[in-house]
């Protein structure tokens, strides 16, 4: 459990972060569609992301102008977070980045399910316990 001034650092460095993106001006694409014979809450995962990840993570996870980084796929950042609890964990403290209460835990479950069918740790009919599991992301 981070401490209450990381915590609070976090917030801030993520209230910046939402900021930089807005300014920026990075507009939100249309997501790929998720894979034939996604789950549901993967479907809706793809969905989430359009609406809530794309503006600064960029339609393909790497496309962004604000944070070019990968998050799946080559060169991936994803697998920092360890497991798909972990990267739930993340987003439930983090993101989305103006108001982490914006998605609910289905929602971010569903968020993550889509991120880990897309780096491929995922099949694209299953679906995660809220909350991910300890599955490691390679």
């Amino acid at each position: 459990m981070a401490s209450p001034f990381a915590s609070r650092r976090l917030a801030q460095l993520s209230g910046l972060a939402g900021a930089l993106c807005l300014a920026a001006g990075a507009l939100a694409q249309n997501v790929p569609p998720p894979p034939a014979g996604a789950s549901p809450q993967v479907a809706l995962g793809a969905q989430l992301y359009q609406k809530t990840c794309a503006l600064c993570h960029g339609v393909a996870g790497r496309d962004a102008t604000v944070f070019p980084r990968p998050i799946w796929g080559p060169g991936h950042d994803i697998a920092k977070f360890g497991s798909a609890k972990g990267l739930f964990e993340y987003l439930q403290l983090l993101m989305p980045f103006d108001d982490p209460s914006k998605l609910d835990d289905a929602q971010k479950t569903a968020v993550v399910a889509y991120m880990l069918v897309r780096n491929g740790n995922l099949r694209p009919g299953a679906s995660l316990p809220t909350g991910g599991d300890p599955s490691p992301i390679r």
